[in-house]
């Protein structure tokens, strides 16, 4: 039995595969070159497989160079590098060597070098520590009723470690290869001045030859750090084996049988660190590197700025305090948050922290950052400085009058706060009700009788005269019907016949038409005649004229606006108490304001000037994240509401709310309601169908035609500017619905990992934050902020955008629970 879990083996259809796949692979550019070992505490001959690996892709033409070690074998195991699948089902590449050493003592394999094509990444050294195998504390064990011999014991590398050093540390246990073990145990061990994750076996065996008999090894490997300095002690420990027997009585039938191990504890000198630690010193030890990046470099004035700060290396990484910046003068720092990268049980890796800061006044850069760490190879103090990052601040959107800088951030007298734009239009009128919407379709209507006209008269021009006959040919049969009625008298008669046989034969030379016309000029023009009446059939002649039809003119209407103010709207009724509302508002009782304006009339028909005079009025009673509940409720019966914007963009600026950043240039395309550029864009549809209608509509030469040109020339610029404002247009419905939007109402919300109050704190939520409401669980909602952040929270804290139900008025709400415990 070489491994405890089964592994299936790679075909050689799949080798072919995957080296397809390694052909098919980008070149290593930033590949991240890992180091695996499954034991680094051997006896004299004991194999161990060192790997190196690399995630994602990799260059088929890398190669890796490790450096010879004195008394120390390294040979290559395969055929360079391997595919595989790692645990999460992602790809990595593995090179793999065996590792042997007959002679004790502590090696450093350094680091091994990656080399694709130029670009070089090279991983962290290992230390192996070889024992003989004398050293080793041998037991016996009752399994089954007979005695197993056995070797357990903890392993380190170094016997004399700093405080809050971090170690590697493993449980090796050597079994007799001919001992079947089918449940590997957890092992069960004290501590005293140490501490220490979770033992875990590894999912392969090695194998040993101690003292002539063939045995397993075993290895449960994790980490140790002493946390006081002086004698310190890991173990005893307990270690619980499920075995298999064969029963000689029962005709060799296999039965479970238990093997409790027992595990001398491991003894260690902690020492303390030297004195004399620099400033900026916070127990990090270990060998670092320090990188600061920030997301943004060009903020406005009061924005907050993002510094990411990954320290990777080797140490004591989960439990290392972030790094702090060397000047913090004028600038305002936010409580940090870290993300542990890689198990935590690992000495490599990295730990990633995010800080949040807020110049207090113009600022040209971000300080530079500082680490101070303790390496315990060299016994010196490292100082640690990140590069100074580039700051251009700009103007405020919306600066405050008679403030130069942004204003400070809470505590605030509610009565002082003038910075916010006073009431518009008190005297609003409830909206009309059924007529949303009804003017941004039916001015539709318009180029559609258009486009019917046009058609109807290209139908007429083109294909109703295949209906018709030939008038000459109906005026040629109706004029020989006459002939019919001609009068008996030979002058009358050949008058009739010559008249018709010069009007529709006189082209033709046939023997009958010359006799009726010399017969007719004989008998008509030889005698004197006193008069000639005109025949009826001449009369006809007249009404063979054409009658023209007058061409409608194509006009190409405005696109209409279809959101109107309160003030355009008909008004149906007039909202109740305003002049009390206001009387209220200027006499300082904002909440009576509020409650009047809220009670004027239904609440789908208050207009948005209402619901932003709600928010002004609510600003000042003390009650912030009711305020921007408004606006924001304001903003979605008008987006192209200005003053309810601006308000809210300070309110957001001033409390570091969490919100949708947008570019300067979407506030200048929400000046037009959304629904307009979507006409833009129908617009121009409609002006290039009407102008291709016009001309087979019309006839050649037509002034109409020169219109229908111009109409789709400008067709494109239209519909370009109508797309490109619709698709950038700010709309905060594409982070969620209006109906799972929600603002956070009160002053300081508490986001916990679950619904209770005890549960650990994820995030502080200023007033004002928007939030989408995932689920509800009783009296706690489960919410995503727009910076991907999410938790629990109390439902009573938010508000949502389209209440369920009539609002309640708003009002100073009284301390909780959570503010008190939190």
């Amino acid at each position: 039995m070489m491994s405890m879990f089964p592994r299936s083996p790679i075909t050689r259809a799949r080798r072919w595969l995957a080296t397809a796949l390694l052909l098919a692979a980008s070149s290593l550019a930033h590949a991240q070159l890992e180091v695996r070992m499954s034991s680094q505490f051997l006896v004299k001959g004991e194999q161990a497989i060192l790997e190196y690996v690399v995630e994602g892709a990799l260059n088929p033409r890398a190669r890796l160079t490790i450096p010879e070690v004195p008394n120390l074998s390294i040979r290559p195991v395969g055929y360079g590098a391997e595919p595989r699948m790692s645990f999460g089902r992602r790809r990595e590449f593995v090179f793999s060597y065996a590792v042997t050493s007959y002679e004790p003592g502590t090696y450093t394999i350094p680091p091994a070098v990656l080399d694709s094509d130029g670009a070089t990444t090279s991983s962290a050294p290992v230390k192996v520590r070889i024992y003989h195998e004398t050293d080793l504390e041998w037991s016996t064990v009752d399994v089954g009723g007979t005695n197993m011999r056995y070797a357990a014991a903890f392993r380190t590398i170094d016997d004399q470690p700093f405080v809050k050093e971090v170690l590697p540390t493993e449980l090796k246990i050597y079994l007799p290869a001919n001992q079947r073990v089918e449940d590997w145990g957890i092992p069960e061990f004290e501590r005293d001045g140490i501490a220490a994750w979770r033992f875990e076996p590894r999912p392969s065996l090695g194998r040993a030859n101690l003292l002539g008999t063939s045995y397993y090894a075993v290895s449960y490997p994790s980490t140790l750090s002493p946390t006081r300095s002086g004698e310190v002690r890991l173990g005893p420990a307990k270690l619980r084996l499920m075995t298999v027997q064969t029963s000689v009585r029962d005709f060799g039938s296999a039965f479970y049988a238990p093997a409790n191990l027992v595990i001398s504890p491991l003894t260690l000198n902690a020492r303390d660190l030297p004195g004399g630690a620099p400033e900026g010193f916070k127990d990090a030890v270990g060998k670092f590197e320090l990188s600061v990046t920030a997301s943004e470099t060009e903020v406005r004035e009061g924005d907050p700025v993002n510094v990411n700060i990954i320290v990777s290396g080797a140490g004591n990484l989960d439990t290392m305090d972030p790094p702090q910046p060397i000047d913090s003068e004028g600038w305002k720092l936010y409580p940090p948050s870290s993300v542990q990268l890689g198990e935590r049980r690992a000495i490599q890796g990295a730990a990633s922290f995010r800080q949040f800061m807020r110049p207090l006044r113009p600022q040209n850069a971000i300080p530079p950052f500082r680490l101070v760490y303790f390496d315990p190879e060299t016994e010196e103090y490292v100082r640690l400085l990140s590069n100074s990052i580039p700051l251009k601040m700009l103007p405020s959107t919306n600066p405050a009058p008679g403030h130069r800088a942004v204003p400070m951030a809470l505590p605030m007298p509610v009565e002082e706060m003038t910075d916010i734009l006073g009431l518009v239009n008190t005297g609003a009128k409830l909206l009309p009700a059924g007529t949303d919407g009804l003017i941004a379709k039916w001015w539709q209507l318009i180029p559609a009788a258009i486009a019917v006209i046009l058609f109807f008269r290209m139908l007429q021009l083109h294909w109703f005269p295949r209906f018709h006959k030939d008038p000459d040919e109906v005026a040629r049969m109706r004029e020989l019907r006459k002939l019919d009625r001609a009068p008996s008298d030979a002058r009358g008669f050949y008058r009739a016949t010559g008249h018709f046989v010069e009007r529709w034969l006189g082209d033709r030379e046939d023997p009958v038409t010359r006799d009726i016309l010399a017969k007719r000029d004989q008998t008509c023009f030889t005698e004197e005649v006193e008069g000639e009446s005109v025949s009826r059939s001449e009369r006809q002649r007249v009404l063979r004229g054409l009658r023209k039809l007058a061409l409608p003119v194509l006009v190409l209407l405005a696109c209409l606006s279809p959101t109107l103010r309160a003030e355009d709207m008909p008004a149906t009724e007039p909202a109740d108490g305003e002049p009390d509302a206001l009387a209220a508002y200027e006499q300082g009782s904002y909440g009576e304001a509020a409650r009047i304006w809220l009670e004027s009339g239904p609440y789908d028909r208050l207009p948005a000037d209402t619901l932003y005079n709600i928010g002004n009025a609510t600003y000042r009673l003390g009650v912030p994240g009711e305020a921007a509940l408004y606006w924001r409720r304001a903003l979605s019966r008008d987006e192209t509401h200005a003053e309810a914007r601006q308000n809210l963009r300070f309110f957001e600026r001033k409390f570091g709310s969490i919100a949708i950043k947008r570019p300067d240039y979407q506030y200048t395309l929400a000046k037009l309601p959304l629904v307009a550029w979507k006409n833009f864009v129908w617009a121009g549809a409609w002006m290039l169908g009407l102008g291709l209608l016009v001309f087979p509509a019309t006839r050649y030469g037509s002034r109409l035609r020169i219109v229908a040109i111009a109409a789709m020339v400008t067709s494109p610029l239209l519909t370009g500017a109508g797309i490109c404002g619709w698709y950038y247009y700010p709309d905060d419905a594409r982070f969620a619905p209006l109906a799972e939007q929600a603002v956070i109402t009160a002053d300081r919300a508490s986001v916990r990992t679950d619904a209770a109050r005890n549960a650990p704190l994820v995030i502080e939520a200023p007033a004002g934050s928007l939030c989408r409401v995932v689920s509800e669980r009783g009296e706690w909602s489960y919410i995503a902020f727009t910076n991907d952040t999410r938790g629990w929270l109390q439902t009573s804290r938010i508000g949502k955008l389209i209440p369920e139900g009539d609002p309640v008025p708003p009002a100073i709400p009284a301390p909780t629970e959570d503010d008190k415990s939190a």
